[in-house]
């Protein structure tokens, strides 16, 4: 099974991965550990990646893309995979079709749908340096401008299944599993 997990910053996508990964034996693919897995290792598309991190760029879609492909051809990816924050936008969507083949179609896009206010206090309350107000503002601002694109381009495909993200961890878990048939 194949599944695209997505949401804003703080949504809970990286626990709800977890929690499918762990139900249906298949890896969690997180395009942030690829990248730096892709850089540690010294390929070619990691020392690529490296030069854009360390002049703190973004890295660009064909990189993103190529990392993405080289992890799914593993073997442990045979029986599916979820992926967790990506794509991002159309462009990576329309990439990430081009290089699965049929066995691999995306069966699922999850959308773990949340309220920002309550996510905003409930990230300030978690205390990492890194959620501050602002910093949490402006990464729901990419989040929404990037890939609120992805909704329609995916629901009209009737792969996309909202999920809501305000109850408790367990509960969103239940509404997951009704929806991929768990």
């Amino acid at each position: 099974m194949n599944i695209i997990l997505f949401g804003p910053p703080g949504s809970g996508k990286g626990t709800q991965a977890v929690n499918i990964c762990e139900n249906l034996s298949i890896p969690h693919l997180s395009t942030g550990d690829m990248l730096r897995e892709a850089v540690a290792s010294g390929s070619d598309i990691g020392k690529k990646a490296k030069e854009i991190m360390e002049d703190g760029g973004l890295v660009s879609d064909e990189i993103v893309l190529s990392i993405v492909k080289e992890r799914i051809a593993f073997k442990d990816c045979s029986n599916g995979f979820v992926l967790d924050g990506f794509p991002r936008t159309i462009n990576q969507a329309t990439g990430l079709d081009s290089l699965l083949d049929v066995s691999q179609k995306i069966e699922y896009v999850l959308r773990i749908k949340v309220d920002e206010e309550d996510i905003l206090k409930r990230l300030i309350e978690r205390g990492r340096s890194d959620d501050n107000p602002v910093t949490i503002k402006n990464r729901f601002k990419t989040y929404n401008s990037q890939t609120q694109p992805l909704i329609p381009f995916y629901e009209n495909r009737k792969i996309l299944f909202t999920i809501n993200g305000m109850q408790e961890i367990e509960k969103v878990f239940e509404d997951i599993k009704k929806v991929i048939g768990l």
